[in-house]
């Protein structure tokens, strides 16, 4: 049995015997152990399991993607799809997935900043912001930061072999993480964001390959959002 197997059996074991109400707390760390807490240590600790949840159902995850939705910003979600669209051609993305993942990152909310650090559209940690050239004074400003969130996208999708569950798990949680795992950490904030994104993602008519992956090339044909629950059509083709 290999470690990472036998740790997974052990935190089964270790769940079971958690109260039904307890949130638990975890993390994995570089050697595959998984540690477990009924809070936030410290800031390696994410959201592994939250007491009673109910189960999920396809009616439960519409209407979680339909709460995404209306939390939008409707003008600058407008205002700002040109400048998504660009960006996306530029690194050889969908604009279905840019939207996706700030309709889950900040809402379109150009000034949103979370507990732990993240800023601006596509919610940059600031050691991730500075890896892409991004300073502190200019983290908020909404093409320098939607330009340095998608080309890290671009970067976790190729090192990834472009499997969109991998690549996006990463973008929350993390590369080094899901590089050790293999597969989506075992917290429950970052398996909810990867629903949530992928499901946005499909919702507004992106495709994904039976294994999983993305195609080798981002569709030439553009995808526009309106306000009115992002209405899909098509343009005319585009080189990438």
């Amino acid at each position: 049995m290999t470690v990472f197997l036998r740790t997974l059996f052990f935190v089964t074991l270790s769940l079971a015997a958690w109260q039904a109400h307890a949130d638990v707390y975890g993390f994995v760390d570089e050697q595959g152990e998984v540690h477990l807490a009924d809070k936030p240590l410290d800031a390696r600790y994410r959201l592994f399991k939250r007491g009673a949840l109910p189960a999920a159902s396809s009616g439960a995850a519409t209407a979680e993607l339909g709460r995404y939705l209306d939390a939008r910003d409707q003008a600058a979600l407008k205002r700002l799809t040109p400048l998504i669209e660009q960006t996306a051609r530029r690194h050889q993305l969908e604009p279905a997935l840019l939207h996706a993942v700030i309709t889950v990152e900040s809402g379109y909310h150009a000034s949103a900043a979370s507990p732990k650090g993240a800023q601006g559209l596509m919610q940059l940690m600031p050691d991730t912001a500075a890896r892409f050239g991004v300073s502190a004074e200019t983290v908020l400003e909404p093409r320098a930061n939607l330009d340095a969130g998608a080309r890290y996208l671009a970067f976790l999708l190729g090192l990834f072999d472009r499997r969109l569950d991998l690549a996006l798990a990463a973008y929350n949680a993390g590369e080094g993480v899901v590089q050790r795992l293999g597969r989506i950490p075992p917290y429950e904030e970052t398996e909810q964001y990867v629903k949530a994104v992928r499901g946005l993602y499909l919702r507004q008519g992106g495709r994904v390959l039976a294994d999983g992956r993305l195609r080798a090339k981002a569709d030439a044909s553009l995808v526009r959002f309106t306000t009115s629950d992002a209405t899909r059509t098509e343009t005319e083709n585009t080189s990438y």
